[in-house]
C-alpha cells in the first residue's frame, strides 16, 4: 500500500515535501492566525514549526506540500499518519492552508484527493483535531466525518468511513 504518492486535480497539486523545502513552508506557516485555534497555537514560531516539520519528514508516509496550480504558489501542507492494519484505518491531518484560501473549496479539494486515495486501501480515516479548533471540526464534518472520541492531548477524534464520505454533501468545485 503506497501512501507516498502525489495527487492533483485541475486546481491543486499535492506533492511530497523534501527536507530542503523547510524555508519555503515556514515562510507561509509563520502567520500566527493560521494556528490561533490549534492546541499548539505558537507553532508559527520557527523553533516550534521546526519540530512540526521534522516530525512530518520523519513520518513513514512523509509530509505533503500543497500548491495552487493557477498561481504556481505554495499554500499549505498535510499528511497521512498512524496506519492501523487491524482496524484498516489511517489518520489524515496536520493540514494547514494560508488564510487567503479559508472559506474556499481548497481544503475540501485537498481532503478529497487524499481521501479518495486512502479509501483504495483502508475502510476508515481518523482526524485528530484540537478541541477548540472549530474551523477544522466543521470542515471534517462537511466531509461526512463524525465525532467519536476525546483524546488525552486536548484533541477530539473524528471518524470518516467510506459510506459516510460517499453520502456527505459536497461543495460545488469551481
Amino acid at each position: 500500500m503506497d501512501f507516498k504518492v502525489n495527487f492533483e486535480d485541475d486546481r491543486i497539486q499535492i506533492k511530497l515535501l523534501q527536507q530542503e523545502e523547510f524555508n519555503d513552508l515556514y515562510a507561509i506557516a509563520k502567520d500566527p492566525k493560521i494556528w490561533e485555534q490549534h492546541p499548539e497555537n505558537d507553532r508559527w514560531k520557527k523553533e516550534k514549526f521546526s519540530i512540526f516539520f521534522k516530525n512530518g519528514i520523519e513520518n513513514e508516509f512523509g509530509i505533503y506540500k500543497i500548491i495552487d496550480k493557477k498561481k504556481n504558489r505554495l499554500i499549505g501542507s498535510s499528511r497521512f499518519y498512524s496506519f492501523d492494519q487491524r482496524d484498516k484505518a489511517i489518520r489524515l491531518g496536520f493540514t494547514f492552508i494560508i488564510t487567503e484560501y479559508w472559506g474556499t473549496t481548497i481544503n475540501f479539494r485537498i481532503k478529497k484527493l487524499m481521501i479518495d486515495h486512502a479509501f483504495k486501501h483502508v475502510d476508515k480515516i481518523y482526524f485528530d483535531i484540537g478541541e477548540n479548533n472549530f474551523r477544522s471540526r466543521r470542515a471534517v464534518e462537511k466531509l461526512g466525518a463524525n465525532f467519536c472520541d476525546f483524546s488525552a492531548e486536548g484533541m477530539v477524534v473524528y471518524k470518516l468511513d467510506k459510506l459516510g464520505f460517499l453520502q456527505s454533501e459536497k461543495p460545488v468545485l469551481s
